[in-house]
């Protein structure tokens, strides 16, 4: 709803209050008795305040608002929301998998998962699609999911926003970084073209030590 364009709000508008429409080349209009449910992942009052949303519209389709809270606000859904998808996937690829592992799932939980239910779904699809496992572990799950990644703060005015933009930015780039070496720490510190000191003291900084003394098997 947040994307439909200003005409098409006011043609819209005009169908909720007079309850009519009319087909394109008709020649007269059509009564209508229909319940409206509409949805965006926009913030309408800030459109309205811009003037990308008309008001007059925001308010008739405002009469029972219902929030749905981003996946990381409902983690014990996770469990189920996997569940679903690794029978989807598996049955659509021909895999015998059955489940995920308590390690991984706790990592799932964990995640704080930007992309909502539509990541999580793509990423079990990916695992799925190229295991030979029946049960998906945390070693398969993709480094910056084994890595805690705080979520980031609103923005304020404080520019911890963008703190935290470039610290999970930095963050991936070291975790692809490592894993295209080996997870061989100085190879990779020379690859970057930084100190073997700044390179641990980064990976002190972001937590993900801990992991590449895991994977390289130390």
């Amino acid at each position: 709803m947040g994307d439909l364009r200003i005409d098409l709000q006011g043609k819209l508008l005009r169908a909720l209050q007079e309850n009519e429409i009319e087909r394109v080349g008709g020649a007269r209009p059509i009564r209508t008795d229909f319940r409206l449910i509409a949805a965006t992942n926009s913030d309408l009052e800030k459109a309205v305040k811009e003037g990308r949303f008309r008001e007059d519209l925001y308010y008739r389709l405002n009469v029972i608002p219902v929030r749905m809270p981003p996946l990381r606000e409902r983690v014990e859904d996770i469990p189920d929301l996997v569940s679903c998808f690794v029978r989807r996937y598996a049955t659509r690829f021909r895999r015998n998998v059955q489940g995920v592992a308590p390690p991984a799932m706790a990592l799932l939980q964990t995640y704080w998962w930007p992309g909502n239910i539509r990541e999580l779904e793509n990423l079990v699809e990916r695992l799925v699609a190229i295991t030979d496992k029946e049960w998906l572990t945390d070693e398969d799950l993709p480094v910056e999911l084994q890595v805690p990644v705080p979520e980031p703060e609103q923005a304020d005015g404080s520019g911890k926003l963008l703190a935290h933009a470039c610290e999970t930015f930095e963050r991936t780039f070291i975790l692809r970084a490592l894993e295209r070496s080996g997870w061989n720490v100085t190879g990779t510190a020379r690859h970057l073209g930084i100190p073997l000191s700044t390179m641990k003291h980064k990976m002190d900084r972001l937590g993900i030590r801990p992991l590449a003394k895991r994977l390289r098997g130390n």
